[in-house]
This record gives structure tokens, C-alpha cells and sequence, in this order.
């Protein structure tokens, strides 16, 4: 066990930012280490770039399926519901359902959504520009993902606050306690999956031009989703969707107001969007970490790993390795290569990526034309989190 200063599995790790002095010094001296938990068994931390690609593209030997993609050891009967989702599932069951949702979630249906996306960054910034501040967090890139999740979704438009509450309670927690912030996780979760089936069971009476209904219907080999299945995705392209892209605005945001010599080079030449939106999402990733479990006694970093174990893969240290990217520490808007992982990689690459990129796109493009002299009226307030990074405000002044 490597000794460090800061507990990995602990959300008040990450309030502050991301830990990256602990993560260099475990790429350094100990890339795949054991480390404790105050209430769990323990897990194989994972921090170097290919060393978690090697888990990634590997679910044969570390499975999502066996002990879930949470770090914390669920109950019996919520690993089991967790397991009709396809981020806690192994090939060839993920492989069909994959196939299944790529049929509904395609890129027409991504091509459809584009000019809806811009026509919406373009109300968003029109709505806070003439009184010159908002909440950047709640405002716009809040606001940004669950108009977009409603519209592909058919979710009606005066749900989604609720729904988000139910996100904020899964992926961040203000309970010190773990076992009660999961309890309270698996509640929001089970309310989150009400919602679904309630909604599944409407698009099955009425369908409508909308990926819930288009999902209802797939087909592959005569095999459909199951309703358990149905409700699983709903939460997972609901949750993914709004926390994940938020994140992206907010720190991406935050990082250009450390940088204004950046931010006006962005304004002068805005073809440099799409480079530095690559470059956002590796300096800053959205997800901190995924669990995977072992099928059986592996050797990876040097170490020997048993059948069993918790192995959990650390996506901002893969993003600062320095062995892949050069002047890791450095924010570089023209980077390239940027070969991040923030999205995942193989058989779990996010679905939802073409989406973030061009949510993240129109915001900005509509931002650095419509609002100047931007500056922070508070400092960058963060959930408590170890899973997924969210912002609960960033509050701006501009002209």
C-alpha cells in the first residue's frame, strides 16, 4: 500500500479540486497501489494511462458487470437492479443492448438535434446578457443538458428540475457518513426509475418522435429492452447528460477566467473551439473514476491482483500522464495530439459525446460573441463528489 495524504475514495478529496499532486506521485512510484477504505474492503487504485486502458479494453479479466461500476460495494438486490443498466455489464449482454440503443440514438437523430442545440445556447445567453450576471452554473450550463435530454428524451419540460435533484442526490452528497450517503443514492435512484417506467409505460400507449419511444420499439434479433432495462437508460443518459456536460461548461469556463490572454485568443480565432473543447475535458474530466472487478488473478502494474478484487481506474490521471502528454500540467488550447480519455474507452465510450461536444460548442461560440469582461462575482462552488464532477455555482459579472 502506497501512503498518501488524501483518501481517493472520499468525496471531500475532490471539493477543492482534483488531488493531481497524489495521482503524479502514484504514476511515479506506484501506478497500480492497494488502498483502504474507511468502510469497504479496499481497491486497486489505478492512475496511469495505459495501464487503464489495458482495464478498459478488457472485460473479460475486469468486469462491470460482476460488482458494478461503483466504487462502494452495493447491496445485493440494488447491484441487481444496477445490473439492467449497460454501464454495469459485460459483453456479449452489453453488445446487444449497446446495439439496441445505437439503433435509436443515432446520428441522424444527433444531426436533427443541432440546430435545436444552437437555436437553445443562442436563448440561453439572449436570456442572461442584458443584466449583466448570472449563475453560470444554474443558468446556462445546467440549463444547457436537460433541454437537450428533455427534447431526446420527450421528458416534459416541467419535470426536469426534479429530475436533477434526483441527479444531484446520486452522483454528489453533503452526508459525511458513506453508508448513509449511499442509502440516500439508492433512494434517489429507485425515485429516478419510478419516473422511467411511468414514462416508459405513456410513450408504449402513445409514442412520439423522441429517443424513449424509439428506444421502446428497437428491435435486434427479435430481442426488445425490458422494461427494468428501459428504465436503467433512462437514468443513465439522464444523469450522464446533465452532470457531465455541466461540469465541462462550468470548469471550462473557469479555466478560460484564469486565462484571459486565452480567452481573447478564443474570441480572435474562434476555429480554435473545437481544439480547446478537447482540451477542456482533458485538463479538467468531467468523470473522477469507474470500478471494475477482477474475474480472475491478473498481474497489471507489477502488482498481482486477485479474482475479486476492486480495481478502480482514475480518468484525471490518465489525463495528466506525463509519459502520453507533453507539459501535462499545462492547459494548451491548441494542443494535438490530445488523446484524453475523459469520455472512456472501448467497450463503455460515452455514448452521449457528440452530444457534449456540440452542447459545449454553441454555448461557447454564443458566449465569446454576446458577453465581455467577464469576470467571477464568487469563486467556483463544486459538489461533494467522488464520482462525478458537478458544479453547483459559478457566478459571473459581464457587459
Amino acid at each position: 500500500m502506497t501512503e498518501l495524504a488524501v483518501d481517493l475514495s472520499s468525496p471531500d478529496s475532490y471539493t477543492n479540486g482534483v488531488p493531481h499532486g497524489a495521482f503524479k506521485q502514484l504514476r511515479a512510484t506506484s501506478p497500480v497501489s492497494w488502498q483502504p477504505e474507511v468502510r469497504g474492503r479496499g481497491y486497486w487504485a489505478v492512475t496511469r494511462y495505459q495501464d487503464i486502458l489495458t482495464v478498459l479494453r478488457s472485460p473479460a479479466r475486469y468486469s462491470s458487470w460482476r460488482g458494478g461500476a461503483l466504487l462502494a460495494d452495493p447491496p445485493a438486490e440494488f447491484l441487481e437492479k444496477l445490473r439492467e443498466g449497460m454501464l454495469n455489464r459485460d459483453p456479449p449482454d452489453h453488445t446487444v443492448m449497446r446495439k439496441l440503443v445505437n439503433k435509436a440514438f443515432n446520428p441522424r437523430r444527433v444531426t436533427e438535434l443541432e440546430a435545436r442545440v444552437r437555436q437553445h445556447a443562442r436563448f440561453l445567453i439572449d436570456r442572461v446578457r442584458a443584466n449583466g450576471r448570472c449563475d453560470f452554473a444554474t443558468d446556462v450550463a445546467g440549463e444547457m443538458p436537460l433541454f437537450v435530454i428533455c427534447e431526446i428524451l420527450g421528458v416534459p419540460v416541467e419535470d426536469r428540475d426534479a429530475l436533477y435533484a434526483l441527479t444531484a442526490r446520486m452522483f454528489g452528497t453533503e452526508h459525511k457518513d458513506p453508508a448513509e450517503a449511499l442509502r440516500d443514492g439508492m433512494a434517489a435512484a429507485q425515485e429516478m426509475r419510478t419516473y422511467g417506467a411511468e414514462l416508459g409505460r405513456q410513450k408504449m400507449v402513445a409514442p412520439r418522435d423522441d429517443l424513449a419511444s424509439d428506444l421502446l420499439g428497437a428491435e435486434i434479433d427479435g430481442r426488445r429492452l425490458t422494461e427494468g432495462e428501459f428504465q436503467a437508460f433512462f437514468m443513465l443518459l439522464f444523469n450522464a447528460g446533465s452532470d457531465t456536460t455541466r461540469s465541462l461548461l462550468c470548469y471550462g469556463l473557469d479555466l478560460l477566467l484564469e486565462r484571459p490572454q486565452t480567452l481573447q485568443r478564443l474570441r480572435d480565432d474562434p476555429s480554435l473551439l473545437p481544439t480547446a473543447i478537447e482540451e477542456m475535458l482533458r485538463y479538467e474530466s468531467p468523470v473522477i473514476q469507474f470500478r471494475r472487478t477482477a474475474t480472475q488473478d491478473v498481474e497489471l502494474g507489477g502488482q498481482r491482483i486477485a479474482e475479486g478484487d476492486k480495481v478502480v481506474v482514475f480518468f484525471p490521471s490518465a489525463n495528466r500522464d506525463e509519459s502520453v502528454f507533453a507539459d501535462s500540467d499545462t492547459f494548451d488550447i491548441t494542443r494535438s495530439p490530445n488523446d484524453h480519455i475523459a469520455f472512456g474507452y472501448g467497450t463503455h465510450f460515452c455514448l452521449g459525446a457528440p452530444l457534449a461536444r456540440l452542447e459545449t460548442k454553441y454555448v461557447f461560440e454564443e458566449l465569446l460573441i454576446k458577453l465581455h469582461d467577464i469576470e467571477r462575482a464568487k469563486p467556483i462552488e463544486p459538489a461533494r463528489t467522488n464520482f462525478i464532477r458537478s458544479i453547483r455555482h459559478l457566478e459571473i459579472t459581464f457587459t
